[in-house]
């Protein structure tokens, strides 16, 4: 995943996790549906993998805007 820019907004970050998140069911369906006709998903699991990965980033964005927004 690119770096987001220090001053990404919390807004962004939500609607990034949201279209990362229609990502990642599809890319499970698309896995699953290679796996039912018996193909090779190697490379889809690899991408779910990553989009896992980047969801865990922005997740990790997301909590930090949020702790930042509310103060200590």
């Amino acid at each position: 995943m690119a770096e987001l820019p220090e001053d990404t907004t919390l807004d962004v970050v939500d609607q990034l996790i949201g279209e990362g998140e229609t990502r990642r069911a599809e890319q499970v369906l698309l896995v699953a549906m290679l796996a039912r006709r018996g193909e090779d998903a190697t490379a889809a699991r690899q991408m779910l993998r990553e989009i896992e990965d980047t969801l865990a980033t922005l997740h990790c964005r997301r909590a930090y805007l949020r702790a930042m927004k509310t103060g200590p």
